[in-house]
This record gives C-alpha cells, structure tokens and sequence, in this order.
C-alpha cells in the first residue's frame, strides 16, 4: 500500500514536537518534517528559493500539519497576546490553500489568540507543558487524515477528467450495449461485452504517440457507432477475446493532467525529478479512483475493467 505524503511545518525552537508528531504518524504517512537534512528529503535546499521550494511542497504533499506555539508577542487591541511565528501562519495559509480545509491541520498551543479568520480550519488543541496532550491532539489528526477521502477535487484536474471521460465515452458505451443487449459486428452479435480502459505506467509529453505505440502491442480494429443524444459517432477500438467483444480504451485525456502540474509547479521545477512523477503518479491513481467510483455508482462496474499498463 502506497502512503500518503505528508508535511510538518514548525518553529525552529519546536522541532522536537514535529519529531514527536512524526513518530506517531509516521506508521501510516510518508512524514517529512521542513528541515530535515536528507538532500532527497529536505523542503529547502541548498541554492533554492525558501518560497518556490515551500510551492513545490505544498503540491507534492497530500497533507500539512503546521505546529503553532507561543513564539512570538504581538499587540492585538491594545492588548499584549502570543502567536505563532509568521513564516508557520504563512506556510498554514499556503497549504490550506493548495490541499484544502480537510487535508491541513493546524496543531496548536492552547494558550495562543486566534483570529476569527481561522474559523473553518481543523484544528487540535494541545497543552505545551504536557507531552501527553500533544500526543493525543496529534492522533485526532491522524484518524482526521486517515478518514479522508484521497479523491477529493482539488487544483490538479485529475477527478474531473475522468468525470468527463466517462460522460463522454464509457457511459455512452456501457448504455448503448446495455439497450441492444449486447453489439453487432460483422453480421455477428455479441452478447458478452466488456470494456477495458488501459492507463499507462507513466505520462509522456506526447500521449497521443505513447497510446499508438501501445496499441501496436495489441490486434484491434476500429468500430464506429451512434448514440443517441451525441452529435458524433463514438469510435473506439475492439478486439475478441474467449467470445467476448471487448472495447479497449487509452484516455489521451490524461494529459490534461501532465499540463496542469506543469502550469502550477514553480518553472524551475525539473519535469524529471522524482518528485514530478511522484506527484504525476498520484494525480493518476486519483484518475482512477474517480473513474472506478463513478462505474460503481452508475452500475457500470462489471462491465468496464480499468487496469495499468503494466498489468496487461
């Protein structure tokens, strides 16, 4: 099972709490805490940019935790009060912003004055003088995180394509074999159909290309029929198989995804790095996730078959 990526920001005077909440957590997350010096690991390297480095994590990462402490003294209507220091409001912002209010938790000292402006976002309240209840805030977050959904539509249009994909194509399909009980070619009807959908290992910069050569791997031929209420013929390539008619699908509307990592990611962000394709493969395996949850709901699921490259 592939964990989740996780992110722990802090004060510098904190570090031992974030090593604290990452030996809870990290059973069950891919924890990284922001300073760590593992060069692969690390949020901020060694001649880079604090604020692109934090865009790049913000992306690569499915959660945040930030850790507020009483740092820093502020005068707040004329009265003297603690708060957290600027650059972990900064980073909670940032990461509320990019993974959403459900993904990023602000574990905080119970002694700080909040603004109303936080009202909305998780937050676990924790006791600085006992260890005890740091602990317990931070296993809330935890079973917080463990319980969310990982398809949840966010800046990468990885669930959104493939709602399109299957309004356009496989919905269309399942329905038009379902009303004709099954589909003719060549004089021969067949009355067992399926409908396999094959996702590549990886995204190249040219999928329409990648898809041809991986069709070359593979005996179809073209069909071509009308659905009613589409203003074009669906075309989509077949083949036979143990006597079943199985339509074979490679969603080119996947680079879509390719594109927008490439739009949001800082321009210094190297397309080869292995946190680029760490960030592609979950964008699709969110695809996916999607895809599978709308054929279970639109009672397509034993008929359509999503499945890697690799598993063919």
């Amino acid at each position: 099972m592939i964990k989740r990526k996780l992110f722990i920001g802090s004060s510098s005077e904190e570090i031992k709490l974030a090593e604290v909440a990452k030996s809870i957590l990290e059973n069950d997350f891919d924890v990284t805490i922001w300073n760590e010096n593992v060069w692969d690991a690390s949020i901020f390297k060694i001649n880079q940019n604090f604020l692109s480095d934090l865009l790049k994590a913000s992306l690569k990462y499915d959660f945040g935790i930030l850790i507020g402490t009483n740092d820093d003294k502020i005068i707040y209507r004329g009265k003297e009060v603690l708060q957290p220091r600027d650059n972990v409001l900064f980073e909670l912002g940032l990461f509320t912003g990019r993974l959403g209010t459900s993904k990023c938790a602000f574990l905080i000292d119970k002694e700080i004055k909040l603004l109303s402006d936080f009202t909305g976002l998780t937050l676990a309240h924790f006791d600085k003088t006992d260890l005890t209840s740091f602990k317990s805030a931070v296993n809330q977050i935890h079973d917080l995180f463990i319980a969310s959904s990982d398809e949840e539509i966010n800046f990468f249009p990885s669930a959104t394509l493939a709602a399109v994909y299957f309004e356009n194509l496989i919905s269309p399909i399942c329905r038009f074999i379902i009303e004709n009980r099954g589909f003719t070619l060549k004089e021969i009807h067949y009355i067992k159909c399926r409908v396999n959908v094959i996702i590549p290992n990886k995204i190249n910069e040219d999928v329409n290309l990648q898809f041809e050569k991986l069709k070359t791997t593979i005996a179809t031929e073209n069909v071509s029929f009308k659905y009613a209420g589409r203003p074009r013929h669906i075309n989509i390539d077949t083949q036979i198989k143990n006597d079943t008619l199985e339509f074979i699908d490679f969603p080119t509307i996947i680079t879509g995804i390719n594109h927008a990592i490439a739009n949001l990611l800082p321009n210094e962000f190297n397309q080869l790095s292995p946190d680029y394709s760490s960030i592609l493969e979950r964008e699709l395996r969110r695809f996916i996730t999607t895809l599978k949850k709308l054929l279970i709901r639109n009672g397509f699921d034993e008929m359509v078959f999503v499945v890697r490259e690799a598993e063919l």
